[in-house]
């Protein structure tokens, strides 16, 4: 995105610069994004990618007037931090409310245990899911959180199997979520496990534990010229969902910027509100009036693990 913008002569006539800063998808993110509003100095940002960072860092960048493009981060009411927070990816309220009537309405399940990895991402999902699928006529068996770094969770996971679900809701992340997957196999069950998007990672798909494994994710697109770019480019596939989002955050910035007319992130911010932008990842990009993408644009499918590839199930 940058390289095809500075192509065409930049922004206002000046060359798009791209400075990183590293969350890593942690409370770290409060340091990289002061890093990048006091150190960096930067006009506008891109990302985060992860709720557990965006919601320690966010409310910063807001009292700073700092204009923010969220990515992937799905967190329910992470745009009404305040007026300079927007989001391309639909919100997990979305998700929630999805994932619950899949399995209920479409898996026909009415008994679930829900395990959650605590932090924003995890409970966000898990509040939104457990409301619906209550509301819904289901039953919740057992409800119970877990450390994103847990290695055993054998304890938790019998009192899972001795509640009888029909299913598991599983809003966790990638590493501990190997773990619960190995782990529920070792102790012998075998019902369906249904988590989120974080699960739409080659460390879950490629591991050998998360075969059988279902995980609900917004239907997001990247075509052929857009993969062949990145490619040529990096050298590298580009991501099914964060890659056409990023690109896509960059050229709405850059766009608004360019109708701001100068560098002056209120001109900014108003003209991120009026965004109505044709993207790779949608077909177009529109903000609600608390920044949230519009959730006439939102989609979501379910998908399974098969062979270490990642397939849209079918209900036998």
């Amino acid at each position: 995105a940058i390289k095809e913008i500075n192509q065409k002569g930049g922004v206002l006539g000046r060359s798009l610069e791209l400075i990183v800063e590293d969350d890593k998808c942690s409370a770290e993110g409060v340091q990289a994004i002061n890093a990048l509003i006091n150190k960096d100095q930067v006009v506008a940002i891109s990302g985060p990618d992860c709720g557990s960072s965006a919601g320690p860092s966010l409310p910063i960048a807001q009292k700073a007037g700092m204009p923010v493009v969220i990515r992937w981060a799905s967190v329910p009411d992470l745009p009404k931090l305040g007026d300079y927070i927007f989001r391309i990816y639909p919100s997990d309220a979305l998700q929630g409310d999805y994932a619950a009537n899949y399995i209920k309405n479409k898996l026909n399940k009415s008994k679930v245990a829900v395990m959650y990895v605590q932090n924003d991402y995890g409970k966000g999902l898990r509040d939104v899911f457990v409301e619906k699928f209550k509301s819904l006529g289901g039953e919740v068996v057992l409800d119970e959180g877990h450390g994103v770094d847990e290695k055993d969770l054998k304890t938790t996971l019998l009192k899972v199997k001795n509640s009888r679900p029909e299913a598991i809701f599983l809003p966790s992340y990638r590493a501990v979520g190997n773990v619960i997957l190995k782990q529920l196999k070792e102790i012998g069950l075998n019902v369906p496990v249904i988590a989120g998007d974080a699960f739409d990672t080659d460390e879950i798909i490629k591991s050998i534990e998360g075969e059988g494994v279902m995980f609900s994710v917004a239907v997001t697109n990247n075509d052929e010229q857009f993969q062949k770019k990145v490619f040529d480019l990096t050298g590298q596939k580009a991501d099914k969902i964060t890659a056409p989002l990023a690109y896509d955050s960059i050229m709405i910035i850059a766009q608004a910027i360019e109708r701001a007319g100068s560098l002056d992130k209120v001109k900014i911010k108003n003209e991120l509100q009026k965004t109505s932008y044709q993207g790779v990842s949608y077909p177009k990009i529109e903000f609600d009036v608390d920044g949230d993408l519009k959730a006439e644009f939102a989609k979501y499918e379910m998908r399974v693990v098969r062979n270490k590839t990642s397939v849209l199930y079918e209900i036998q």
